[in-house]
């Protein structure tokens, strides 16, 4: 019974964080911050919002999120400040889903990412330094 009411509530949180998550342009709803963005960006540049933990029960969900991202995107700014948990899972899912991207040739840039999925991404190498941003606003300045 303990083990089925773990899987139970796992699966429930994955479909909250699926739920929540989304990929939009910036033509879309913004957060507050989004409002000010250059205009030659705004065709280019899309935005995914990470609401919630990243674990084996939502990585299906997220891997959907990121085969939206057309093919007219040149970078990808993925806003986490919201994801305060990335399990094994979920690092395998965000490193496939950058390795994707990138032989697409589009940019990944992360914001705000907090320590603990931080921790894990460092471990293996899987983002550059260079492209981690502790504000939008910083992102959005090293883009223009």
């Amino acid at each position: 019974g303990l083990i089925i009411s773990c899987l139970m509530f796992m699966k429930k949180i994955g479909d909250l964080t699926a739920e929540y998550s989304n990929v939009k342009t910036l033509k879309e709803e913004n957060w507050p911050d989004e409002n000010n963005i250059p205009e030659h960006l705004k065709e280019s540049v899309f935005i995914k919002h990470i609401k919630g933990p990243l674990f084996f029960g939502s990585t299906a969900d997220f891997q959907q999120l990121y085969k939206q991202i057309p093919s007219t995107a040149t970078t990808v700014i993925l806003r986490l400040e919201r994801m305060q948990y990335m399990d094994q899972s979920g690092l395998y899912a965000m490193e496939d889903m950058i390795q994707e991207l990138q032989t697409k040739n589009i940019e990944v840039r992360f914001v705000d990412l907090l320590e603990q999925p931080r921790y894990m991404m460092e471990r293996i190498d899987v983002i550059p330094e260079a492209h981690v941003y502790d504000c939008f606003d910083a992102c959005i300045k090293d883009l223009s």
